[in-house]
C-alpha cells in the first residue's frame, strides 16, 4: 500500500503542474469565478443499469448571478467490470433562453492498488448550439486515491472538441482537483476546484469554480 507521506508528494506535484499549465496558457481576456452545487440520486432499477439524476445550480461570483440551472438525467449500462455506457439528457434553464442537450457516452475504469484510474469519451448535441452547450465530443481522464473508506482525493482532466456548421475546432479544456466523502454506501459528498479555459476563440473565457455536490444512493 503507497503511504500517505507519498500520496502527499504525489499530489503536490500534480498541483504544482497544473499551476504551471495555468501559468503557461491562461490568456483569456475575460476570467470570472463561479459557484455550481447540485444535488441528486442514483438507482439501479434492474442488474447493470444505473438512473441518474441531479440538479445543479451555476453562480457567477463576480456579477453575483445565478445564471444556469440545469436538470440532467442519465442512464447507464454496465458492460463488463470495467466498460460502461450510457445516454443523457440535459435541460437548462437561462436567461434569456433555455436548451436542451443530449449525449452518449463510453466509460473505462481501471483500479491500480489504493488508485483508480477512469477515462471517459462523450458526444454531446444540442439543438440548439450555446457556448459549451453545443454539439462537442468530450475526452476526460481522472485519477484518484482511497486515503481511507471514506475520503478520496481526486485530479482531472477534460479536452473539448466542437464541430458545427461554423466551427470545427479543440477550443475548451478543463482541470479540476477536489474531495469525495462518503461516509456510507448511500451518501457521497464532494468539494473541488475546476479551472475551465478557452482557446482557438475570440475573446476567451476562464472560469475558477468552487463545485460542491451531494448524491444520494438507493
Amino acid at each position: 500500500m503507497v503511504s500517505t507521506t507519498t500520496m502527499i508528494k504525489y499530489f503536490r506535484h500534480i498541483i504544482i503542474l497544473v499551476l504551471c499549465c495555468n501559468r503557461l496558457f491562461v490568456y483569456a481576456q475575460h476570467t470570472d469565478g463561479g459557484m455550481w452545487t447540485s444535488v441528486g440520486f442514483s438507482f439501479e432499477p434492474i442488474n447493470n443499469f444505473s438512473f441518474d439524476f441531479n440538479e445543479e445550480l451555476r453562480y457567477n461570483v463576480s456579477v453575483a448571478d445565478l445564471y444556469q440551472i440545469n436538470s440532467n438525467f442519465s442512464l447507464d449500462y454496465k458492460l463488463s467490470k470495467k466498460f460502461k455506457t450510457g445516454v443523457e439528457y440535459r435541460y437548462s434553464i437561462r436567461e434569456g433562453r433555455n436548451t436542451n442537450r443530449f449525449g452518449w457516452g463510453l466509460g473505462y475504469k481501471e483500479g491500480l492498488k489504493d488508485f483508480e484510474l477512469s477515462l471517459r469519451t462523450k458526444f454531446q448535441y444540442s439543438p440548439v448550439p450555446d457556448g459549451k452547450e453545443g454539439t462537442a465530443w468530450r475526452n476526460k481522464a481522472a485519477l484518484s486515491y482511497e486515503i481511507n473508506k471514506d475520503f478520496s482525493p481526486f485530479v482531472s482532466g477534460e479536452l473539448f472538441y466542437s464541430f458545427s456548421n461554423e466551427i470545427d475546432q479543440l477550443d475548451n479544456y478543463r482541470l479540476e482537483a477536489g474531495l469525495n466523502y462518503g461516509p456510507n454506501k448511500h451518501n457521497d459528498f464532494s468539494i473541488s476546484w475546476l479551472f475551465d479555459h478557452e482557446f482557438n476563440v475570440n475573446n476567451p473565457e476562464t472560469m475558477h469554480v468552487l463545485s460542491l455536490g451531494y448524491k444520494y444512493s438507493f
